[in-house]
């Protein structure tokens, strides 16, 4: 079903940024002449935009003009899964789906004309973790033990199946999986010891750790090598006829990212709040809502590659390499997800790289520094 978020068209996305008071007023400010923007809907492939680490194509570009200074009027639209979000895609009820890659992956496979054009997340976010001070020292310790994932089957199953395959294990009888979610029922299990181990992402770690949680982190390979974690997607057709929206799109992504880097991170969850208020959390003090989206805001950043693509600028914003493409086609390959091993171009374009990276860095870095919200 589409789920479709209040407070999100432009005018109350320029309402709520208002609330900024002066700060925005420079990015905000309209032209003499108003001109129509054109309407565009970006589907997320997961039900809640809760924090501000997903801000890269939500709060930031809404709520500082960046869509609207392409001449967008960005609609966003949450979904139950990457599929919900490719089936509106390919219908035309949206123009742009932006979500993990694996889903994409599987379009893809499945024949449909879709390919992504930025990502925002390049490196692979999910690790496995276990107790601090638990008996467990090493992921070998792991052999005979229990092991709990968000869901049976999926990407992260088949990165510690590959994990398990490379240190000679059978996955099948050598460890036992068990479904223990995304929130903190799956802490609870961890801490009773009802499994051993816990494989999630990044900002579900970091809301264990803001409830206390001490844990110690395993990334063995192949994880290092996967890359190409979450993608803005588009039709081929889009890309081919109307390159100037995918353009305006991107560009406004690219100048949130460098917002996300370099802004101060409460004054990023002030606006992300002031833009999904339905997202705040409505048992946590302001101290703590500060401080558990900073934790979610930095776990994320980890994998965004910010320093080599903000300040360093040694890489594109929204570029991957072909071999961190080719290590996540491969890992779905070989778990039976994929029936075919198709190129890296067959699912990333890099065509409008160089106008994403066009920004003026300098003047950007210095007004996200001085953002208040």
């Amino acid at each position: 079903m589409r789920q479709r978020l209040t407070g999100l068209t432009r005018r109350t996305a320029l309402q709520g940024a208002a609330l900024g008071g002066a700060a925005l007023l420079p990015v905000l400010a309209a032209p003499a002449i108003a001109q129509p923007r054109r309407k565009v809907t970006l589907v997320y492939g997961v039900q809640v935009i809760d924090s501000s680490a997903d801000d890269f194509f939500a709060s930031i570009p809404l709520g500082l003009g960046f869509y609207a200074d392409e001449g967008l009027d960005v609609e966003i639209q949450t979904v139950a899964g990457a599929s919900a979000a490719v089936n509106l895609l390919v219908s035309g009820q949206a123009q742009f789906t932006t979500h993990g890659t694996a889903g994409l992956f599987s379009a893809v496979d499945h024949g449909v004309p879709i390919r992504s054009f930025i990502c925002p997340v390049p490196d692979y976010f999910v690790s496995i973790a276990v107790q601090d001070d638990g008996p467990i020292k090493r992921f070998e310790d792991l052999k005979g033990k229990t092991v709990g994932v968000s869901a049976n089957g999926g990407a992260p199953v088949f990165v510690v199946k590959a994990i398990m395959q490379r240190l000679g294990w059978n996955p099948d009888t050598d460890v036992q999986f068990l479904a223990v979610g995304t929130s903190l029922p799956a802490l609870d299990a961890l801490q009773r010891d009802r499994v051993q181990a816990i494989v999630e992402w990044d900002s579900i770690f970091a809301l264990f750790e803001f409830h206390g949680a001490k844990l110690r982190y395993f990334r063995p390979d192949p994880i290092p090598q996967i890359g190409f974690t979450h993608a803005t997607n588009t039709t081929i057709e889009t890309l081919q006829k109307d390159p100037q929206m995918v353009e305006g799109l991107g560009r406004a992504m690219a100048k949130a990212i460098v917002y996300m880097a370099a802004a101060p991170p409460a004054e990023l969850t002030k606006l992300h709040f002031k833009m999904f208020p339905a997202s705040r959390p409505t048992n946590l003090s302001e101290p703590d809502i500060l401080r558990l989206d900073a934790l979610r805001l930095a776990a994320r950043l980890r994998f965004m590659r910010i320093q080599q693509r903000v300040f360093a600028r040694t890489e594109q914003i929204g570029d991957c390499s072909d071999a961190g493409i080719e290590s996540e086609r491969d890992l779905l390959y070989q778990g039976g997800e994929l029936k075919k091993s198709l190129p890296a171009a067959s699912y990333f374009t890099r065509q409008f790289l160089p106008i994403f990276n066009a920004i003026d860095f300098p003047t950007l870095i210095a007004q996200a520094k001085a953002f208040r919200a």
